[in-house]
């Protein structure tokens, strides 16, 4: 800082002599510097520009030259609270330009990414959707009215449950059920008993994950029951479906079957009426290859008809589904004791989930080797 050089020079003092008179001025206000040994070398950091004097040193420096902060060239102290109201100032203007427009905008983002996300798996879209949920939740955070909130709470919710489902396949079950917490609580922002249910019904996969199928059932159950006759019929056939993954885990064959049942009669004949929600994508290929799964981890060995139908529908670009579908396919081979198609389709499935980088489905393979 030049001017603080200029003051000193203009008292024709060197600098151990400013230190002297820094140190004398301490004295008479009852400080002691606990760095005095050190003050050259920080006066000379303030006089080259380096670094700025606190408070203290700043009192000391006008005492010791008699100028002001100004005359010394000193940059006037912005308080801690000066700073954060100037913060929260700017976030709250730039909310301010939030609306529907933004969150259709930021729908369309998480919709691109869901589909990277069935074809690529989900280190192909995880970074993309962190950055789309983190920008959501800035803006969420400080926009003031009810009517720029809830949009984009709705879109926080479909994003959360996204990311939650990608952080499970990847094996981060930590991370998944902080997500899937915070897609509900946006979705009750909303007022969104779909975007609750859902995320509450895919919550329920961290519990069979971690071998509490029992209180995923009751999550299911509890999502049904948030849902009511609020929400599309699609939704009410996969909360039965998962509903039915869930009892399958607990060993209730009767349960699961007669969920299974449910979910077969209420999926929409019509697929543009099974297609209302972005978020699910069930069709009668999906379901028969569901109920394949469900019937395989029950050791019906007739599940293999449902599941052979099924990859004759399945949609080459779902990746991740793949895997999974070629996995119940090798444990339904293998309790009909075909070791040979057995091995062909968990070779398919490890690869499929080795290109969707899905944990998971390997973790289910490794499972089957054994």
């Amino acid at each position: 800082m030049t001017a603080l050089r200029d003051a000193r020079a203009a008292l024709g003092w060197s600098q151990p002599r400013a230190v002297q008179e820094l140190i004398r001025q301490a004295k008479t206000r009852g400080l002691t510097l606990t760095n005095a040994a050190s003050l050259k070398t920080q006066l000379s950091r303030w006089e080259n520009g380096h670094h700025e004097p606190d408070v203290m040193y700043r009192e000391l420096l006008r005492a010791a030259y008699g100028r002001t902060d100004a005359e010394l060239g000193l940059p006037p102290i912005v308080s801690a609270w000066s700073a954060q109201a100037e913060a929260l100032r700017t976030a709250v203007s730039m909310s301010h330009s939030v609306g529907p427009a933004s969150a259709a905008t930021f729908a369309e983002q998480v919709q691109t990414t869901r589909v990277l996300d069935r074809q690529l798996g989900a280190p192909g879209a995880l970074d993309r959707l962190k950055s789309i949920t983190e920008a959501i939740e800035s803006l969420l955070t400080h926009a003031v009215l009810p009517g720029a909130r809830a949009p984009l709470a709705g879109v926080l919710a479909d994003a959360g449950a996204l990311g939650g489902w990608q952080a499970l396949d990847t094996g981060d079950i930590t991370r998944a059920w902080s997500l899937y917490e915070i897609a509900k609580h946006a979705a009750r922002e909303a007022d969104d008993p779909a975007a609750l249910a859902h995320a509450m019904g895919e919550q329920a996969y961290a519990l069979l994950d971690i071998g509490e199928p029992a209180d995923g059932l009751a999550l299911v159950d509890a999502a049904r029951a948030e849902a009511g006759t609020r929400v599309p019929p699609v939704l009410h056939a996969w909360l039965a479906a998962v509903g039915a993954e869930m009892s399958a885990g607990t060993g209730d064959e009767l349960g699961a079957r007669r969920l299974l049942d449910l979910a077969d009669g209420t999926l929409p004949a019509d697929p543009a009426e099974a297609a209302v929600l972005p978020y699910i994508a069930l069709g009668p290929g999906h379901l028969a290859r569901w109920r394949g799964n469900i019937l395989a981890r029950l050791g019906d060995t007739d599940a293999t008809r449902d599941l052979v139908n099924a990859l004759d529908q399945m949609d080459p670009t779902f990746t991740r589904a793949g895997a999974s579908l070629r996995c119940d396919l090798a444990a339904a081979m293998l309790a009909q004791h075909d070791r040979t198609e057995a091995r062909r389709h968990a070779a398919e499935g490890r690869a499929l989930a080795r290109q969707a980088g899905s944990v998971r489905q390997r973790r289910r393979l490794d499972a089957l080797a054994a």
